[in-house]
């Protein structure tokens, strides 16, 4: 294997994002690597599992799912847009990609599911980011917070938080019902906030506004497996989505053994 820029190679990759509504030239892409065509195919190929030709079309498909899921645009529109000459090949596409038809995708109450950008750091599998898209309602919580202007010691100050909630017996009753964590980024300070809905030793009461968000399911409630997918979220899906998302709020919600991550969209 060759020695490859990973710069380069990103910003290829910002190349393709700039222009999934136009032709893309392969040649135009090598040279902005600065490799050869077969060289550069090989490669990608070797670090992503998949083609740079299925890259694309990936993008193109998880871009028209969107816009078939938030817009009133025309779904021929939608294809001819993303550069399908044809209806009845984009409906294949996106069939074979998603599971269901774009007519279905439109009237059906579906998870979105995106394929997003890749990052060149490794040689890590990329694999899509399920998410929903769900209105939820304004709900009152009683809290307790942590909060620094410093974002290198929010982490910190956050375990401190637990250990304190640990201490005082109250961690094990929020882990036993519907437990919520917010953090917020406001003039230079970073904001963190758990609690629920209950009231234990804390008088202190905020609203968790009503609204439109994007849910991510964890899977897990650990903490590792939490700051990873937001890791994700941050650096890949955000990126990948035409979505207006508020990157300043992120509500976390606890619910048995699992935990979703919730991002309003603003609007």
């Amino acid at each position: 294997m060759e020695n490859i820029n990973y710069k380069n190679l990103n910003k290829m990759i910002e190349y393709i994002e700039e222009n999934l509504t136009n032709e893309i030239n392969i040649n135009e892409l090598a040279k902005i690597v600065g490799i050869s065509v077969n060289s550069l195919q090989r490669i990608f190929t070797f670090m992503t599992g998949i083609t740079i030709t299925e890259y694309i079309k990936k993008r193109r498909l998880s871009k028209a799912f969107e816009e078939i899921k938030n817009t009133d645009i025309k779904i021929v529109d939608v294809a001819l847009k993303y550069q399908y000459n044809s209806t009845i090949s984009f409906d294949r596409a996106f069939k074979k990609n998603f599971g269901v038809t774009p007519i279905e995708c439109r009237e059906k109450n579906i998870s979105y599911k995106q394929f997003p950008i890749i990052l060149f750091k490794n040689n890590d599998e990329y694999e899509s980011i399920k998410y929903e898209i769900k209105y939820l309602e304004e709900t009152e919580i009683y809290y307790y917070k942590t909060e620094t202007n410093k974002k290198i010691d929010l982490l910190y100050k956050i375990r401190q938080l637990y250990n304190y909630l640990k201490e005082k017996g109250i961690h094990e009753k929020l882990k036993k019902e519907e437990q919520y964590a917010i953090s917020t980024y406001n003039n230079g300070n970073h904001c963190y906030i758990v609690g629920s809905k209950t009231q234990y030793t804390s008088n202190k009461k905020t609203k968790i506004p009503s609204g439109k968000y994007v849910i991510f399911e964890v899977g897990t409630r650990e903490q590792k497996d939490i700051v990873d997918l937001e890791k994700e979220i941050f650096s890949r899906w955000a990126k990948s989505t035409n979505l207006n998302i508020n990157r300043d709020f992120t509500l976390e919600y606890y619910k048995d053994t699992n935990c979703y991550i919730c991002l309003p969209i603003a609007n």
